[in-house]
């Protein structure tokens, strides 16, 4: 009897949480040491494919903990907004906030929205746009 395929994972390299159907579509599964590993973009592949002892190990790490972490940083169910469904806003999804927010604003503009709030109530300061190459393009040049 073969084990039924995940419908989520974690993105070993920023921690988002995908849609394994979704990344198979765009090509961005691969296959190492016996798992699959989903990524939410090419340039998270990428870095898996360059050091992917480092990341598969990283994704064993939160596995191990994955339940602990999720009810540590308070993870959100699935809601509704504008009559579609929202992640769940998890450490993956607090990762990606905190790495890319740029990213994170056009895939999810109401998750964006809420964490900035978050940031806003514990007055801590806004996060800085990103890692990706449409931040690198927008950071001025110093």
């Amino acid at each position: 009897m073969q084990a039924e395929r995940p419908t989520k994972l974690i993105d070993p390299v920023c921690g988002m949480t995908v849609d394994v159907a979704h990344e198979e579509e765009a090509g961005l599964l691969l296959e190492y040491d016996g798992r699959t590993y989903a990524f939410c973009r090419s340039g998270c592949r990428r870095s898996f494919v360059e050091d992917p002892g480092t990341y598969a190990a990283r994704a064993e790490t939160a596995a191990a903990s994955g339940a602990e972490t999720a009810a540590a940083s308070g993870a959100v169910d699935h809601e509704t907004s504008h009559g579609h469904d929202l992640p769940v806003i998890d450490e993956g999804m607090r990762r990606w906030y905190e790495s890319c927010s740029c990213c994170l604003s056009d895939a999810y503009p109401e998750i964006k929205a809420r964490l900035d709030a978050e940031r806003a109530a514990a007055a801590v300061g806004p996060v800085d746009p990103g890692i990706c190459e449409v931040a690198e393009a927008t950071t001025p040049a110093t």
